[in-house]
C-alpha cells in the first residue's frame, strides 16, 4: 500500500493523528473542535505552560468553553507537547503560527520556517501539511516547499502534500465559530486535496476547495483589505463630515436602509486585531516582486496609521473648548481590545492613542474588564483602573476607544466632565460630548 492508500485508510477508519502547530486563537479551537469530533489531536506548543494549560484542561482562549476543552483532553483525544520531535506520530501536521509584521511592515516569516524546518527534520514519510497562518501569495509552493523538501529528504506531492487553508477566526463572534464557517481549502495536487476533504470534512461543515494555494492565500489577504479599505473610507468622511458638521452615524444608518449596493462600515480611532491591519501588507510585499503598486492598500494603510494622531487632535480640541490642555490632564480611556467584548488587544488603536496622548503629556488611565494589563505599541505597561464614581469625577476626559456591551454609556457621561465618544456609544450628545 502506498503513502496516499495508507494516509486514507486511516482517514476512513478514524486513526489518523492530526498535529497542531500552534496552540493560540486559531490553534487551540480547531484542535479542541477536531478532538470532539473524535480526531486524534496532538497539539504543539513551543510555550511549555501553554501545553501543560492544556493537558490540565485549564482554558485561556475565549472562543472555547471550559466544557469543551475538558471534554477534548478527557476523552484522550487531546493532549499537547513541546516535544517538536513527536511530530513523527502524525499523519496530518496543522500549522498555526504567528505571521507578523517587522517594524518596516514587511512579512516575518521566521515562525513559518522554524515550523517548516521542524515539519521537515522531524514527519514520516506519508504526512500531510497544511498552513493556515495569513501569508502572502506563493508561500506554500515557493517558501514553504523547498524548505521541507531540504530537511526531509522527500518530495512533495509523492511522499508528503502541502495546503493552505486560511484561517478564518472572529474572536467575540458567538454565531461562526471554526466548525461553521466555511473553510477554503488549496493544495498543490489532487491526492494533496482528497486528503485535506477527508481531514478538514470531519470537523468543518462547508469545504470550499480551491485550485491551488496561491489562490487560497489570496483569498485571505482579500478578504481583509476590503476591510481595510472600507473602514479607512468611513473613517476619513468622518473626519470630513466632523468639520461640515454632518453625523456620519446618521449618514451611516439612512445608507443602510438601501437593500442592495451597501454594506455599513463604522469609523473609530483605527483598526486593531491580529488580521486587518496587518494582512494587506503581505500582499503589498508580494506584489513588489512582481513591479506593481498597491496604491490603495498604501492609502487605506495611510489612513488607518493617522487615525490615532487625529483621534488625539479631537481629545485636544474638547479640552481646549473647557479651557484646558491634553498636557497635564488627566484623561480615561474606555476599552483597550480592539473590539467589544473580547479580551484581545494586539494592535489595538486605543493603544496607539494612549501613547499619542501620554506624549503630549496626559495622564493616563484606562478601564477594561476584559483586559487586567496592558502594553503600548512605545512599551509602557499600564494597569486596568476600577471604574468608580470617584473616578469618573476626577479625571478630565473620559475617552470611549471600545463600545464593550457593559459599558453604561449614559451612566458614564452623568457622572463624567468630559466625554470624547469614538464608537457611537452616546446617541444624545450634550454639551460635554464630543462625538468622532
Amino acid at each position: 500500500m502506498n503513502s496516499f492508500d495508507t494516509i486514507m485508510k486511516k482517514i476512513e477508519n478514524n486513526t489518523e493523528v492530526v498535529g497542531i502547530l500552534g496552540l493560540g486563537y486559531v490553534g487551540l479551537p480547531l484542535a479542541v473542535l477536531m478532538a470532539n469530533k473524535g480526531v486524534n489531536v496532538l497539539g504543539f506548543e513551543k510555550n511549555p505552560n501553554k501545553a501543560e494549560n492544556v493537558n490540565n484542561c485549564k482554558n485561556y482562549i475565549g472562543d472555547i468553553t471550559e466544557d469543551e476543552l475538558k471534554n477534548a483532553v478527557n476523552s484522550k483525544k487531546l493532549s499537547a507537547t513541546s516535544d517538536f520531535s513527536r511530530i513523527k506520530e502524525c499523519d496530518a501536521v496543522i500549522m498555526c503560527v504567528p505571521t507578523p509584521l517587522d517594524k518596516f511592515k514587511k512579512p516575518d516569516m521566521k515562525y513559518i520556517e522554524s515550523a517548516c524546518r521542524d515539519i521537515g527534520k522531524y514527519m514520516k514519510k506519508g504526512t500531510f501539511v497544511s498552513l493556515e497562518s495569513t501569508t502572502y501569495p506563493t508561500t506554500t509552493e515557493n517558501f514553504m516547499k523547498p524548505i521541507i523538501e531540504e530537511e526531509s529528504g522527500l518530495t512533495e506531492g509523492d511522499d508528503f502534500w502541502l495546503c493552505f487553508s486560511p484561517e478564518r477566526i472572529d474572536p467575540g463572534n458567538h454565531t461562526f465559530k471554526t466548525e461553521n464557517t466555511p473553510k477554503v481549502v488549496g493544495t498543490l495536487s489532487e491526492d494533496g486535496m482528497k486528503i485535506a476533504m477527508g481531514i478538514y470534512g470531519k470537523a468543518i461543515k462547508h469545504l470550499h476547495p480551491v485550485s491551488s494555494p496561491r489562490v487560497a492565500e489570496m483569498v485571505k489577504i482579500l478578504e481583509n483589505t476590503y476591510r481595510l479599505i472600507n473602514i479607512s473610507l468611513i473613517n476619513e468622511l468622518a473626519l470630513l463630515s466632523g468639520k461640515m458638521d454632518i453625523n456620519i452615524w446618521e449618514v451611516i444608518e439612512a445608507a443602510k436602509t438601501k437593500p442592495f449596493g451597501f454594506q455599513a462600515f463604522y469609523p473609530g480611532p483605527g483598526i486593531g486585531g491580529h488580521c486587518i491591519p496587518l494582512d494587506p501588507f503581505y500582499l503589498e510585499f508580494i506584489a513588489k516582486n512582481f513591479n506593481f503598486d498597491l496604491k490603495m492598500i498604501e492609502t487605506a494603510g495611510h489612513i488607518d496609521n493617522m487615525m490615532p494622531h487625529r483621534m488625539s487632535i479631537k481629545i485636544a480640541s474638547a479640552l481646549n473648548r473647557h479651557k484646558k490642555s491634553i498636557n497635564g490632564s488627566k484623561i480615561l480611556f474606555m476599552g483597550v481590545a480592539y473590539k467589544p467584548n473580547i479580551d484581545d488587544a494586539r494592535e489595538s488603536p486605543a493603544l496607539k492613542l494612549i501613547d499619542e496622548i501620554a506624549g503630549k503629556g496626559g495622564e493616563i488611565l484606562y478601564h477594561d474588564p476584559y483586559v487586567d494589563t496592558c502594553k503600548t505599541p512605545k512599551d509602557v505597561v499600564y494597569n486596568n483602573s476600577e471604574l468608580t464614581d470617584e473616578l469618573l469625577s476626577s479625571v478630565d476626559c473620559v475617552v470611549f476607544t471600545t463600545n464593550h456591551k457593559c459599558f453604561n454609556a449614559d451612566e458614564i457621561v452623568s457622572k463624567s466632565k468630559l466625554v470624547v465618544d469614538l464608537r457611537n456609544m452616546v446617541k444624545d450628545a450634550s454639551d460635554k460630548v464630543y462625538k468622532l
